[in-house]
């Protein structure tokens, strides 16, 4: 009988031991993640959020407010991306058509950086504003980088895009959005 509560202390302690084990390699890889509190804790929605501008730039930063009442575009892009140096000359084509106006954010990117890639390739935005942490990009659900929403009034995302833009995407679904009615 003593034998038997022994072994039963032995495996349940090793079992409780193995499982705070795990919880705490788990807990301890989720919070050592870059980011994570971009994940948990995201204070911007699109009908609330507040980008300052990119440091050095001519062009302001922008709001949720800057986004109501008519439809926009919204383009989440870096220096450091290759898809969004190739989608970027597409940008400035549609920026020229006037169909609606192009708010940039630039995630997790150095000022100097983004600065010195618009003045490069051209500026197709309205306003550019510093996504530092990706809140408003993880707030949209973008997982990376390009990523591009047409914004219908409210704001409330119309048409969304993850990845690089191609013509026929353009004139495909962001075109059609931005002339539609409503």
């Amino acid at each position: 009988m003593a034998e038997q509560s022994l072994t039963r202390r032995a495996v349940t302690t090793a079992l409780v031991t193995a499982s705070a084990f795990v919880a705490g390699a788990g807990a301890m890889t989720l919070w050592t993640r870059k980011d994570m509190s971009a994940r948990l804790f995201n204070p911007f929605r699109l009908d609330d959020f507040v980008l300052a501008g990119v440091e050095g730039l001519s062009v302001p930063g922008f709001s949720s407010a800057d986004l109501e009442g008519r439809r926009s575009i919204l383009n989440f892009w870096a220096s450091w991306c290759p898809s969004c140096v190739a989608e970027h000359k597409l940008l400035i084509e549609l920026a020229t058509r006037g169909l609606a106006p192009i708010y940039g954010a630039n995630v997790k990117d150095r000022p100097d950086h983004a600065r010195a890639f618009l003045t490069a390739h051209g500026n197709p935005y309205r306003a550019v504003g510093a996504d530092t942490h990706a809140y408003l990009q993880r707030a949209l659900g973008a997982p990376g980088l390009p990523a591009t929403y047409v914004i219908a009034p409210g704001p409330a995302v119309e048409v969304a895009i993850v990845g690089e833009l191609d013509r026929e995407t353009i004139e495909e679904r962001i075109v059609p959005a931005l002339t539609r009615l409503g």
